[in-house]
């Protein structure tokens, strides 16, 4: 090893890593958040959608153990739903093989999967929006992705219906992590310090807009848009990546096309909504009013000290950026145009429901806006890092290796030990500002989390109390004990107990006390029953009371 190598290498091991301590604490964050989620995740069922539309794969799957034959069934059913209910093509796909097709035991896995494909698609596109775009250490990508998933998850609207309901989170959640995948691709073909397009990207962009077009409206239009901006803004100025990013864009609008096309949506809309659809300019009124009462109410301490958070590192890739002639032009347009880009996150379902829609669809707008609050932070730290530095006369683009600790340079490694020293003492006072936004939420969560209300607000501390009251067990076993009773019976009508005492993180909902509801009709079909009805069981208190009362009326005969 050469002497040039040992000396950086040893200037790495005793100066501390500002940039290392940032992502430790995101990570942290973001663990922190995760564990009770996984945890509880081990309790969760199936329910209502679940058995809707993953009940013909299950059937067949069932009847002659191909899961090949379950796969060819899910994709019939998406054509056949295209007609008779809604066209969201790939979604219905994914529906149609939700885990508990292959065994209630396997949705445990539910919750795993939606997690794994939102933090998944958050940091790539991160990755590629700050490491190789700004040029930011990998430590402060970390840090920032890492808290902003955690804020994202700990605050979502309907937990239940984010992560553990998989019809619904699959739909919403893990359709905005393929949207953010699919802007990371786009954006690493535009990347200009790419001397080639990389072919492999390109074409994963288009399968990505192709499987993003086929779920929900909500995802699919707000990603079309940014895409058509990212693709006019390439033509104007002569980019030739405009020609790599045609592609995703083609398909995205093909893929909306078909979707919206489909005689399946004005079948669902007669059935479910026949009175409620909104003309263009009440949609887009009350599209702009809901945009603008939600960012003031999900501009919350968390989300504040998210922010907090943020600055310092935005500052510091700035900087870095600028260097590398990034200037983030129009900063005042990039915060009027993600406002729009929000307000039109509302258009879909206003125009069908004329509703902002139900929690799932807020989950979904909500991810939405701490991504937009974070890009704003960035392109706006960025503007003043770049116009700082024109201001002291500091023009021109420095070159890859003179940039100390860049990633064309190979990282810290390839810098010079006083300009690891400098990176390490500029990035100290970056990684103080974030430990004390940190310690701060630590202190916000914590007092929540005392609150036996604010608590349930928090997904994780909701999980959190669950797990160790005992309560997610129990309802695992009230669970397990229904489906015993329904497989074990030669009756085909039975009556079970309703659930009592569900977590709130994964109480979606129960099966009614009559047959005239398609969760009902799908659980028997399910198993083969022509009725299961729930009623109320008498509660242990309720057992008793009427033990008493009747022993009570026994011996007052006895004395008449």
């Amino acid at each position: 090893m050469s002497k040039a190598k040992v000396n950086a290498m040893g200037a790495m091991l005793r100066v501390p890593r500002g940039d290392l301590l940032v992502g430790a604490l995101g990570i942290a964050c973001l663990v922190a958040t995760l564990v009770p989620l996984v945890l509880i995740s081990a309790y969760n069922h199936s329910y209502a959608d679940d058995w809707h539309y993953g009940v013909w794969a299950h059937l067949v799957l069932q009847d002659t153990g191909n899961v090949f034959l379950a796969f060819v069934t899910a994709l019939e059913q998406a054509g056949k739903a295209w007609f008779d209910w809604q066209g969201t093509y790939s979604a219905i796909f994914l529906m149609a093989l939700e885990p508990s097709v292959f065994g209630e035991h396997a949705y445990v896995l539910a919750a795993p999967i939606v997690l794994a494909t939102l933090v998944a698609g958050t940091l790539f596109f991160s990755r590629v929006a700050l490491v190789e775009l700004m040029g930011a250490e990998r430590g402060l990508w970390l840090g920032v992705s890492c808290a902003a998933i955690a804020v994202q998850l700990l605050l979502q609207p309907s937990p239940v219906e984010g992560i553990f309901w998989f019809n619904s989170a699959i739909y919403y959640t893990t359709y905005n992590a393929a949207a953010l995948a699919l802007l990371g691709c786009v954006l690493r073909i535009c990347n200009p310090a790419r001397a080639r397009r990389p072919r492999g990207v390109v074409v994963a962009s288009a399968l990505l807009a192709a499987f993003v077009a086929g779920g929900n409206f909500v995802t699919a239009l707000v990603a079309a848009e940014v895409l058509a901006a990212i693709l006019v803004g390439l033509i104007l100025r002569g980019r030739r990546s405009a020609v790599a990013v045609m592609p995703s864009f083609g398909l995205m609008v093909v893929g909306l096309a078909v979707s919206l096309a489909a005689p399946g949506n004005e079948v669902r809309q007669q059935t479910q909504f026949p009175e409620d659809a909104m003309g263009a300019w009440d949609t887009i009124w009350h599209s702009a009013l809901s945009a603008f009462q939600y960012l003031q109410q999900w501009s919350s301490g968390l989300v504040l000290l998210l922010v907090v958070f943020a600055i310092p590192v935005a500052l510091h890739v700035g900087q870095r950026a600028a260097a590398h002639g990034w200037r983030f032009p129009l900063p005042g347009v990039v915060a009027v145009a993600s406002v729009a880009l929000f307000g039109t996150s509302f258009t879909p379902t206003f125009w069908a429901q004329s509703s902002v829609g139900p929690g799932r669809v807020q989950n979904c707008r909500f991810e939405m806006f701490v991504v937009l609050a974070l890009v704003d932070v960035f392109w706006v730290c960025g503007w003043l890092m770049a116009r700082e530095r024109a201001r002291r006369g500091e023009g021109g683009v420095v070159s890859a290796a003179a940039s100390e600790g860049s990633p064309q340079a190979g990282g810290l490694a390839g810098a010079s030990r006083p300009a690891v020293r400098d990176a390490s003492q500029a990035l100290r006072p970056v990684a103080a500002a974030c430990g004390l936004a940190v310690l701060v939420a630590a202190c916000v969560v914590g007092s929540m989390a005392a609150d036996q209300n604010l608590g349930e607000e928090l997904s994780s501390v909701s999980a959190a109390r669950s797990l160790v009251s005992g309560q997610a067990a129990a309802y695992d076993a009230q669970v397990w004990s229904r489906l015993e009773t329904i497989e074990s019976s030669t009756e085909s009508s039975l009556r079970v107990p309703f659930y009592t005492n569900v977590p709130h993180v994964l109480l979606m909902g129960d099966i009614r006390d009559n047959m005239d509801n398609y969760i009902n009709y799908r659980l028997c079909q399910w198993y083969g029953k022509e009725s299961i009805v729930g009623y109320h069981a008498p509660t242990t208190a309720a057992a008793t009371a009427a033990l008493t009362t009747g022993q009570s009326a026994e011996t007052s005969g006895s004395g008449a």
